[in-house]
């Protein structure tokens, strides 16, 4: 018979994948802090192009991919940041699914008929 994880396991693997989905979507997020200008110019030592910018203010407001663009080359965002978004995203899911079915197997199991 197959041991099957108790259901606060499955419950601690979700809200640790949640906070780290949290904290990695904030630092995404905040990755060129309150002025963009500054943190390009001064912070990574890239020109800031405004005009870029103001034409492509629609994928500065986007939840996903997370950017903040200096200019069309360069991005403040970490490469690593979206794609450890869509794995948290996925791992969180899954982790909760898992919880779900434990409870219910564990509730199956004590309800007789």
């Amino acid at each position: 018979m197959v041991k099957i994880k108790p259901a606060g396991f499955w419950l601690k693997l979700t809200a640790l994948s949640a906070f780290l989905l949290v904290v990695v979507f904030f630092q995404g997020v905040f990755a060129g802090g309150l002025d963009v200008a500054e943190a390009c110019e001064l912070g990574a030592g890239q020109p800031y192009d405004h005009e870029y910018r103001s034409q492509n203010a629609h994928e500065q407001l986007q939840l996903f991919p997370l950017t903040t663009k200096c200019n069309a080359e360069y991005d403040l965002v970490p490469p690593w940041t979206n794609p450890a978004l869509a794995i948290l995203a996925i791992l969180t899911v899954s982790f909760f699914g898992a919880m779900l079915v434990s409870l219910f197997i564990r509730i199956r199991g004590r309800v007789p008929g």
